[in-house]
């Protein structure tokens, strides 16, 4: 019996086995057949597709179309496409965006296309230098656009010094910030960079740090602030890096200045300057600008977020150059600008060609009050006006108090003195036979106070071209030079990757509460795409 029983529970573990095999045979059939069935449909697919018209353009063709669209679209060959679109892979992003891995991907398929690069927000760490030094730098020569981003003074330095003896033979714009918090006061140590050259850099962007580049052709020169307490550039080092730009056009100085210099430090002369940006900050240690830079050439000057002291520096010392500098003035803007009572009205002598004023309206208007002023003593004196040029007028409204308005958005009383003001600005310009153009009001409130102008006009029986923009105050700033360009975008991809960071801290340091003392936070640095 117990032999019979044997020989049967064989039997049945052969038979379970054979079948068990049978099963894995099978299987593998069928995972072989659906393989077979899966390469059939993509070569019908691929046939398919290449009946389609669209099948027939030439990849170059469609790499144009698809940056242009972006939209995939099942039926075409996209993804061969963009493999081989050179341009679609030319944005590096390094260390938060690409890992070493996808870095050298995006390298290889940029196949030899200029390249924007974004290096930050960058901190010491060896790993990282190792990949800059080995992976990125070599492809240097093909950099078109690269942004420098470090979270310290000690981080910047040892950035800059990378790029220190090297060329850069395609470089067009270069970005340098500093956006951490700063553990060293002063200001932060100048740099050299590029010193085998950078022939066609033509914009620069730099936070308060003096970067010394080799003589340029670039036409653009901007010096930003840091964040939080000024960090003022020395005279002598804004000294060294203006020297690099004999043929500049456009600068912008929103960073302090220190006052004093250990030694005397002459003007920075600037024959091919255009336009001149300058904002209250560079000014807040006392200094003149026009003791730092000479612009004798100058076309557009746009003064932004200046007390009266600052304002009444800047005309005192256009008065006393004249006539040997500012005769080519056209533009000239005041955003957020204060006035001092006691104006000169050489000012407006000094300054003939301007064209275009832009002023804020407040409650003294001395600026438009002693330029009315000035056109009635030349209608007396049946001469031609101060600023005989002057066809366009801009009005920041955003600081005016309205009259009490009734049905119509009109006053119920008599014109308000700015409107008053302002009336006799348009009609004595027309008795001195150089009438405005337009008159521009702009601001959250630009719609009541046109309203109000119009009907004070009406009344007089007067007439001209005006126009009506809606802004909120923020928006108004643009009218100081500030634009919505490359560097705004790398400003705001650094703002947005410091604000995740943020988070991922706050998130870490909530976790280190209940996770074990032991626990590796490396899974979790992988999840949230940060350097270890």
């Amino acid at each position: 019996m117990n032999h019979n029983q044997a020989s049967v529970n064989s039997n049945t573990q052969e038979d379970f086995d054979e079948i068990t095999q049978q099963i894995r045979v099978l299987q593998s059939s069928q995972d072989e057949l659906s393989r077979s069935i899966r390469n059939l449909q993509v070569r019908a697919a691929r046939i398919q597709n290449q009946k389609a018209a669209v099948s027939r353009i030439p990849s170059d063709v469609l790499s144009m179309i698809f940056e242009e669209c972006r939209q995939l679209n099942p039926q075409c060959h996209w993804r061969e496409v963009a493999l081989t679109s050179p341009s679609l892979w030319s944005s590096i992003h390094y260390p938060f965006s690409h890992k070493e891995d996808s870095l050298m991907e995006y390298l290889k398929r940029s196949d030899g296309s200029l390249l924007d690069v974004y290096i930050g927000p960058w901190r010491q760490h060896p790993q990282i230098e190792h990949v800059l030094t080995n992976i990125i730098l070599p492809h240097l020569p093909r950099f078109r656009q690269l942004v420098l981003d470090a979270v310290s003074r000690e981080a910047l330095a040892s950035l800059l010094a990378t790029f220190r003896n090297v060329s850069a033979p395609a470089l067009t714009r270069l970005r340098v910030m500093c956006r951490g918090p700063m553990s060293t006061a002063g200001p932060i140590a100048s740099a050299k960079l590029f010193t085998k050259g950078a022939p066609l850099l033509s914009d620069v962007r730099l936070d308060s740090v003096a970067v010394i580049l080799p003589k340029t052709e670039a036409k653009t020169l901007h010096f930003c602030p840091l964040p939080g307490p000024p960090f003022p550039l020395t005279r002598e080092k804004l000294f060294r890096a203006m020297s690099a730009f004999p043929f500049l056009r456009r600068l912008h100085v929103k960073s302090a200045i220190e006052l004093n210099s250990v030694a005397p430090i002459p003007p920075i002369l600037l024959p091919s300057l255009r336009e001149l940006v300058v904002h209250g900050l560079a000014v807040s240690t006392g200094i003149r600008i026009f003791d730092v830079i000479s612009t004798p050439n100058i076309e557009s000057l746009y003064l932004v977020d200046m007390n009266c002291s600052a304002i009444s520096a800047i005309h005192r010392f256009m008065t006393q150059s004249y006539p040997n500098a500012f005769q080519s003035l056209q533009v000239l803007r005041y955003i957020k600008c204060e006035f001092s009572e006691d104006m000169d009205i050489h000012f407006l002598r000094a300054t003939p060609g301007v064209s275009q004023l832009l002023v804020p309206v407040d409650k003294t208007n001395y600026l438009i009050r002693m330029l009315v002023n000035s056109d009635k003593q030349a209608a007396i004196h049946g001469c031609p006006p101060l600023w005989p040029e002057l066809r366009t007028v801009t009005l920041h409204t955003h600081e005016y108090c309205a009259q009490v308005v009734g049905g119509g958005g009109v006053p119920d009383d008599e014109p308000s003195p700015t409107m008053n003001l302002l009336q006799e600005l348009v009609t004595g310009r027309k008795v001195l036979g150089r009438p405005l153009s337009k008159l521009s009001f702009k601001g959250p409130n630009a719609g009541p106070f046109s309203n109000e102008f119009h009907w004070g006009l009406n009344r007089v029986k007067e007439f001209i071209s005006t126009e009506v923009i809606f802004c909120q105050i923020p928006a108004l700033l643009y009218d100081g030079g500030q634009e919505y360009d490359w560097a705004v975008v790398a400003e705001a991809y650094g703002m947005q990757l410091r604000q995740f960071l943020q988070q991922v801290q706050g998130i870490r340091q909530q976790l280190a509460t209940i996770l074990p003392p032991n626990f590796s936070f490396q899974q979790l640095r992988r999840r949230v795409d940060a350097p270890a």
